[in-house]
């Protein structure tokens, strides 16, 4: 079952049992972390992709993530996973029903994956200042977090291409990454370099020239280059 949720009749409720609701998602019970969807208004939610190569989602399959509203309110523990298309946030309740929150509902989501390097952790937020073709309502994921933070824009869109022999049109999505720092509430668009990342830093320069001499710091290197924007962002 598939159901779309619209401002006007999405609705969280912290109870202590689960009560018979209308027109909302329900979260309670024994397990106040889950959410429940009971008798819920909404149109049917159908894939605009069902004809594309690939998937639209940063990951197919649903993730246990933390979700925080705009409005606030706190939920952990929900399978969702995010459509890069859409900007939606698509989740499967605790009694099995499927629905999405539309764009800019969902201020941060967070998750846990298991890669062949381990654990890996994943944090998105949204409202960020508009830059390129990117609204307040995009998903970045935070690299690095704090007055000089690393964001990643991924985004994903549908292109067609054409089979010169056949004349046959395929369609399928494509990814397109960004990287932007985020510093005094302005979006710079990243630059691999050394002099643009310490016009960031400038309050600090000779901790931040003391970390970059001992650790080589190479501004190529995005790992190595979330590794002194943590140690900015700590000092």
């Amino acid at each position: 079952m598939h159901v779309y949720f619209s401002r006007c009749v999405i609705a969280f409720f912290l109870l202590n049992s689960i009560a018979a609701q209308s027109n909302g998602v329900v979260v309670g019970g024994k397990w106040p972390s889950q959410v429940f969807i009971s008798d819920v208004n909404g149109r049917p939610f159908e894939s605009r992709f069902a004809d594309v190569d690939g998937t639209p989602y940063l990951h197919a399959v649903y993730k246990y993530a933390d979700i925080t509203l705009k409005q606030g309110r706190k939920f952990v523990k929900v399978k969702a996973k995010l459509n890069l298309v859409t900007q939606e946030t698509i989740f499967e309740s605790a009694n099995g029903v499927e629905g999405y929150m539309e764009a800019g509902m969902v201020k941060e989501l967070s998750y846990a994956d298991t890669t062949e390097q381990g654990i890996v952790s994943y944090k998105f937020q949204t409202g960020f200042p508009a830059v390129d073709k990117q609204t307040d309502r995009h998903f970045y994921q935070l690299l690095a977090e704090g007055k000089c933070a690393l964001l990643k824009s991924i985004v994903k869109k549908v292109i067609e291409r054409k089979n010169e022999l056949s004349g046959e049109v395929a369609k399928e999505f494509e990814t397109i990454e960004n990287l932007y720092l985020y510093v005094n509430g302005e979006m710079r668009r990243f630059k691999k370099d050394k002099e643009f990342v310490l016009s960031a830093m400038t309050d600090k320069l000779p901790a931040v020239n003391q970390f970059i001499t001992d650790n080589k710091t190479s501004f190529k290197n995005i790992d190595q280059v979330v590794r002194l924007l943590n140690f900015y962002n700590g000092l």
